[in-house]
């Protein structure tokens, strides 16, 4: 009996991690992509200054959570998504702007197909 109770634990703990990392995973790349959607708003509206600090904010944010996402998320996804936000603040800091909405418009697509991978479906599972 002892034996089942244990397997319930380890299953409900097992179950709950998942749960917490789905939902901290969905939380951190939603705050990396509104911050890169502020950027292309202030980008759309001509201010390069609060361009250059909102993906400064993106990037320090992404290196933050950096290191939490790893424990669910293989270190290559996220490297990509470090390499094209870098990306983009080289290309805002040099006034190239439009190169800068491409790779901005890339790390939303990386950030969004990154939390749908990690979202529990039946393509993903099987």
């Amino acid at each position: 009996m002892n034996r089942i109770w244990a397997a319930l634990a380890i299953l409900v703990i097992l179950f709950g991690g998942s749960i917490w990392g789905m939902r901290e995973v969905e939380r951190m790349t939603t705050e990396v992509s509104e911050i890169l959607v502020q950027v292309q708003d202030t980008m759309d509206g001509g201010d390069t200054e609060q361009s250059r600090a909102l993906i400064k904010d993106a990037v320090d944010t992404w290196h933050g959570y950096h290191h939490l996402m790893s424990y669910f998320i293989p270190h290559e996804r996220l490297e990509s998504v470090s390499q094209t936000l870098s990306t983009t603040q080289s290309f805002l800091k040099s006034g190239t702007e439009d190169e800068a909405r491409a790779e901005c418009n890339r790390a939303l697509n990386q950030l969004h197909t990154l939390m749908d991978t990690e979202l529990p479906n039946m393509n993903n599972i099987l």
